[in-house]
């Protein structure tokens, strides 16, 4: 199975789900400036690709910012997989979030309590 991988801008995000290698995440800011041209080839490879992968599937997000455009393709992304959730796929949100970004929190809390796919937040380490 190809696997999906776009490489990070300044205002892009990593999104890499290499299913040979049970990785599937997606890091960094996303600002682009045009949300289509950066999720809609995500959206088509879980579409062409999800039903085929039988093992859990765990998606790490390690986003640091999202505008509200993005936020939208975020929630689209999390619709698209809670439907491969509904068939019986075996799936995990796992979000790493900055503990001190109460604002962001509330965000992430807002896409899990949309979605019946189970969520683990994990709030990161300060830096000192």
């Amino acid at each position: 199975m190809d696997r999906f991988d776009l490489k990070p801008t300044f205002k892009t995000p990593r999104i890499l789900f290499d299913p040979d290698n049970d990785i599937f995440e997606i890091s960094g800011r996303s600002l682009p400036e045009d949300v289509a041209e950066t999720y809609e080839p995500v959206l088509e490879w879980i579409d062409e690709n999800f039903g085929k992968i039988n093992n859990r599937i765990e998606i790490v997000f390690k986003m640091d910012y999202l505008n509200s455009a993005s936020a939208k393709m975020i929630a689209i992304l999390l619709n698209k997989i809670e439907n491969f959730y509904k068939t019986g796929l075996n799936i995990l949100i796992t979000w790493h979030y900055d503990e001190d970004d109460e604002d962001f929190l509330s965000e992430i809390e807002n896409f899990s309590s949309f979605t019946k796919i189970p969520f683990k937040l994990i709030p990161l380490e300060k830096r000192r």
